[in-house]
């Protein structure tokens, strides 16, 4: 709800709405125009205030919206749609509706109105408006317009009133700042510095115990049987339905596809572009004196620094058309890379510049394009489809008692095979299972919950995933025979036999430390002494370079104190000698990432503040009969598209 009332003030959401409708008409549904059932009706779905949502303009966001969902929910009709589903739908798109119109409201309060020239400015900078040339085309406005089935005037209107959203919204929040005593604390929390010295004592290295005799062996071997066993092997078939598998199978046809590849020719029609960094100044002196100093060596930086009257602007990825200047346009595209040009007189002034960068033109076929754009489309498209085809699923596995009838239109990925406990097959690889490391983790888990007798059944996985599993053979693990395994018996034994000693050893130079200065006092003049370290300090920002069990519990421990942990073969025994001030520049990159992100959590509660006090004083009025009548219009109108 946040993130997308910030949305609402700070991005444009006209943009995404017309990006929407554009890719709907052009990748999905062809170039048809969305109709509408309502007859001209002028009742209002919703009243705000003196304002209100006609049943048209819900009717066309909605439009926009529900063949969408009619494909993820697996059905080419959006008049097939449940009702419930409908009606989620109209009540998402209605409540942006309702925040615009609310902020709407408020704006002509306070006297707020967009002139020509900002809607005319806007317009031109769409990039859906655009010709070959970069520039704003009127054939392109007036086409694509008609796509979406608005005449100019209701268009404009629409930029207008989001102009005006994006001032009222725009500064909400602005004064609010983040508490400059609980940047402190969150600050020192993560950079204040932990001092310890520490020893590791190394089971590896404590000396060999004497050789056990038989009787010692054989009790080893009957109280670690988990050491000498060979694991159980279990056969499954299963299928499994991620995003992913959903996506390899996902089908958009070559008309589409080339729609959206015309749609977006200027990303495969690329002309040249240049990485410039320019200087303008008014006088030619001035052009003339920097430019000596650039070419003597000076850096952009301090170009800037030194000349803070010039105009500077950096200019990535810039093509011809873009630039406001004839004159700079044909010089910068006439320039040698890497050699600082001018100064040239232009219409804003004396400009001097430098190539960085060029990228020659570049143009992809469609051929070429078709599966990226086919893996983008169902790269976006496949989490969207997902729990449909999971309800699909489920439908298939209960149908069936040997997962061997799952129509392959559903997206799921099969897979069978032996496998153990751990994943592993019986050559000690991976399991060729699909989905990520939780997933397969989750089916490996269910395999070895479920028996041979019992029918496969959907489990639903991580990030809507689902899986079923049909168990149909076990091979049970069995302890091998002592005579088999004695050597590794006697290994075992030994190294159990080290790491008590080590233990032993690591627990009584802690009591040393403990009763004395710490850890530096208590190997002194020990065989230790030459692993002691001392002075280490780091925080939770800058971790060392030791395992995690020792960092926390030093983070936990009073300066002064002693402590023993324990990391597999390692036994550290370590004392905390101090606490440092945090390092001043990581101190400032956390206090500025910290402040930065609490302060726009606090601009952002301020957004949602205010739209609440505006729904809560204006009361929205809805006429609920007239919705679902929307609902259901838009239904059989989107049918035909």
């Amino acid at each position: 709800m946040i993130t997308a009332l910030r949305r609402v003030f700070v991005d444009s959401w006209l943009g995404r709405a017309i990006a929407l409708i554009f890719f709907a008409a052009f990748v999905v549904w062809g170039m048809g125009g969305i109709a509408t059932n309502m007859g001209g009706s002028s009742t209002a779905v919703v009243k705000i205030g003196p304002r209100s949502i006609t049943p048209e303009a819900l009717e066309r966001a909605l439009s926009s919206q529900l063949p969408q969902i009619a494909r993820q929910m697996g059905v080419s009709d959006p008049s097939q749609l449940p009702q419930s589903e409908r009606a989620q739908v109209a009540r998402e798109v209605l409540q942006r509706m309702i925040t615009q119109q609310e902020l709407l409201v408020q704006a002509t309060r306070n006297g707020m109105n967009a002139p020509d020239s900002l809607v005319r400015r806007d317009v031109f900078d769409m990039p859906y408006f655009k010709g070959k040339d970069g520039r704003f085309d009127r054939a392109v406005f007036n086409q694509r317009i008609a796509q979406i089935g608005m005449n100019e005037a209701a268009f404009l209107d629409m930029v207008r009133e989001d102009i005006v959203v994006r001032g009222l919204g725009g500064g909400l929040g602005d004064a609010a700042t983040a508490p400059e005593a609980l940047v402190r604390r969150i600050v020192d929390f993560n950079a204040r510095r932990t001092v310890l010295d520490l020893v590791a004592v190394d089971a590896a290295k404590m000396p060999a115990p004497p050789a056990p005799d038989e009787a010692e062996l054989h009790r080893y071997y009957d109280n670690h049987p988990w050491e000498f066993s060979t694991p159980e092997f279990r056969h499954a078939k299963m299928v499994v339905l991620t995003a992913d598998t959903v996506a390899r199978q996902f089908e958009v046809s070559d008309a589409d596809l080339k729609r959206l590849y015309d749609f977006q020719s200027q990303r495969f029609h690329a002309p040249e572009t240049r990485h410039l960094e320019v200087l303008t100044f008014q006088d030619q002196a001035a052009a003339a004196r920097a430019a000596t100093a650039w070419k003597a060596g000076a850096s952009w930086e301090a170009m800037r620094t030194q000349f803070p009257d010039a105009a500077a602007v950096d200019m990535p990825d810039t093509r011809k058309a873009d630039l406001p200047s004839p004159e700079l346009a044909a010089a910068s595209f006439a320039a040698p890379q890497g050699d600082i040009q001018g100064p040239v007189k232009s219409e804003t002034g004396w400009v001097i510049f430098r190539v960085i960068d060029i990228k020659a033109p570049h143009d992809t076929s469609f051929a070429d394009a078709r599966e990226d754009l086919r893996k983008e489309i169902a790269k976006a498209q496949a989490p969207q489809l997902l729990p449909a085809r999971v309800q699909q699923l489920q439908d298939a596995v209960a149908g069936s008692t040997d997962l061997e009838r799952i129509p392959a239109n559903v997206g799921a990925a099969p897979a069978s095979g032996f496998l153990n406990a751990q994943g592993l097959t019986k050559d000690g690889e991976p399991a060729p299972i699909p989905g990520d490391a939780d997933l397969r983790k989750q089916i490996v888990a269910r395999i070895f919950a479920q028996g041979t007798k019992d029918h496969p059944t959907v489990v639903e996985g991580p990030k809507g995933s689902a899986f079923a599993v049909l168990v149909d053979v076990i091979e049970p693990g069995h302890v091998k025979p002592f005579d088999t395994v004695r050597a590794e018996v006697e290994a075992n034994w030994t190294a159990d036999a080290r790491r008590h000693a080590a233990d032993r050893r690591a627990a009584a130079l802690l009591v040393k430390a403990r009763a004395g200065t710490g850890v530096a006092a208590a190997v002194a003049e020990t065989p230790e002494a030459a692993d002691l370290k001392k002075d280490i300090a780091f925080s939770r920002a800058q971790p060392p370079q030791l395992p995690r069990v020792v960092a926390m519990r030093a983070f936990e421990t009073p300066v002064g104190k002693s402590f023993m942990v324990n990391d597999g073969d390692l036994y550290f025994v370590a004392t905390v000698t101090g606490l440092r001030d945090p390092d001043t520049a990581l101190a400032k990159e956390i206090e500025g990432r910290v402040e930065t992100q609490m302060t726009d959590t606090l601009r952002e509660d301020v957004s949602m503040a205010y739209v609440r006090q505006l729904e809560d004083r204006l009361k929205p009025q809805p006429n609920m009969a007239l919705l679902r009548k929307v609902i259901d219009s838009t239904g059989v109108a989107a049918g035909g598209h």
